[in-house]
């Protein structure tokens, strides 16, 4: 059984930085359990993956070296036209919105990606269960309400990622669930 860990900006951002001690010991951890964090192409941009991306206010953030190191990657572009893919990221926008009082269009693409990587690594097998970090609990509630109504039932789980959590992380944060 293998479990895909999928990693959202905000806990790169929660960390400070990678001269941060949070950011070494998320870093420490990960590379100690041996598991990766995959990251969706969204977050990859976010995080400055893309020099370019005058969209994101955190285009400048440098984590080049976690995914030199290999304790971060980057996953490869979703694909669209798988349709549990493209619904539960529709299905995520929605949820998100919702719960947040706000309109669809106003929703993160990379918080709908998230959702959507998950689907794609439990849908084509990559993995058997998902571990969603994020600090952002509405897109860890859609996670855990939508993709077992697409039938990966007890495949996929939400840890919210706090400041006092990457203070205390361990390898051991990252066993299977």
């Amino acid at each position: 059984m293998r479990t895909a860990y999928i990693a959202d900006t905000g806990v790169f951002v929660r960390c400070g930085g990678p001269d941060n001690n949070k950011f070494q010991r998320l870093r420490r951890a990960v590379q100690q359990a041996g598991v990766p964090l995959l990251i969706p192409q969204r977050v990859y941009e976010e995080l400055g993956g893309d020099p370019d991306a005058d969209e994101y206010p955190s285009s400048d953030i440098p984590y080049p070296n976690a995914i030199k190191e290999g304790w971060v990657v980057v996953a490869d572009e979703l694909d669209y036209t798988t349709p549990v893919v493209a619904t539960v990221m529709d299905g995520a926008r929605r949820f998100i919105a919702n719960e947040t009082d706000r309109s669809e269009d106003s929703i993160e693409k990379a918080d709908t990606a998230l959702l959507g990587l998950a689907a794609q690594v439990l849908d084509t097998e990559t993995a058997s269960t998902v571990v969603l970090l994020t600090t952002d609990k509405p897109a860890g509630e859609a996670a855990e309400a939508l993709l077992p109504e697409h039938g990966f039932h007890d495949q996929i789980e939400y840890q919210y990622v706090s400041t006092d959590c990457l203070e205390t992380i361990t390898a051991n944060c990252f066993s299977e669930p």
